[in-house]
């Protein structure tokens, strides 16, 4: 029999000690009865992420950063050093259902042509989380960007964007959410891990169409539920968030699409910038306009 386990895990984790706790506690029981390690890779938390995990969790193998390498070369060390069949990136905001993972290997185990699967995504409310869908292009990233979308009707937008409406069928698709994504440690071999040139956006719907490329199929697997909480770090400076995005857009526009392509991505990214400054300096005006409704209340008085 291999040492092997079923399934390595790999969290990267970043300020995130509580949500991190929740998401290892769960692993067990969506395991089933497959075998699993968890790596843990700190990018340089200062919240005792990794006291926690240190004292909580001996048995998880903990990577401690001594900066911030970004979400994707953090991923590709645990990679470069986990021996299970199945390799998960898994989010540290995330919670799985029991036996969520273990339908993922399950289901990889039957169908090897299969490159990359992933879990339907709940909020934490337990609604849908639209997860799967086509390749991004750069007409439908103008059409979000600046608004036009909501001219139209949702059904419509909403098969345009993903290549369909019903998430709660078992379907192939193009890419998938980094969220939760499970690939063949044979597959990470044969196209290698992660483009860490991305800090993060875009990393894994890059890898998603090396692999598809390399002839494998990508799949949606509605039998597996896994909640994402949304962790609220990535909008708390949108600003700076919004030029990490379009930076990783750029890239992967440059690596994947023809002339015509990048030269839409620039539009693209030009409107994408545009609105988030919009947002940005909206958001310092409403500031100031209750700092100084604030003031004269008081003075009033």
């Amino acid at each position: 029999m291999s040492d092997k386990p079923d399934l390595s895990i790999i969290i990267v984790s970043y300020n995130t000690r509580d949500m991190l706790r929740d998401a290892i506690s769960a692993v067990p029981a969506a395991m089933g009865p497959f075998t699993f390690d968890i790596w843990v890779v700190d990018n340089h938390s200062t919240d005792g992420s990794g006291d926690m995990v240190r004292n909580e969790f001996p048995a998880v193998t903990l990577i401690e950063n001594p900066n911030n390498p970004g979400f994707a070369a953090a991923n590709n060390q645990a990679i470069a050093m986990c021996s299970g069949r199945f390799v998960l990136l898994l989010n540290p905001d995330t919670e799985a259902e029991p036996y969520s993972l273990a339908k993922l290997v399950e289901y990889c185990g039957h169908h090897p042509e299969v490159g990359v699967i992933c879990p339907m995504l709940l909020n934490t409310d337990g609604s849908l989380q639209i997860n799967g869908g086509n390749f991004p292009s750069p007409i439908r990233e103008i059409l979000h960007y600046s608004g036009i979308q909501r001219l139209l009707p949702n059904k419509a937008m909403e098969r345009y964007r993903f290549g369909r409406t019903d998430f709660d069928v078992t379907t192939e698709v193009d890419q998938v959410s980094g969220a939760c994504i499970m690939v063949p440690s044979e597959v990470i071999t044969k196209v290698g891990p992660l483009d860490d040139g991305f800090f993060m956006f875009f990393e894994e719907v890059e890898w998603c169409w090396r692999i598809k490329k390399a002839g494998y199929r990508v799949v949606y697997l509605a039998q597996s539920r896994v909640v994402h909480h949304w962790m609220g770090s990535v909008r708390s400076n949108y600003r700076a968030m919004e030029r990490e995005l379009n930076r990783s857009r750029r890239r992967y526009y440059r690596k994947t699409g023809g002339l015509v392509t990048r030269f839409g991505a620039a539009i693209s990214s030009t409107v994408a910038a545009a609105r988030a400054e919009f947002f940005t300096i909206g958001s310092r005006v409403k500031r100031a306009i209750r700092k100084a409704s604030t003031t004269a209340g008081k003075e009033n008085r």
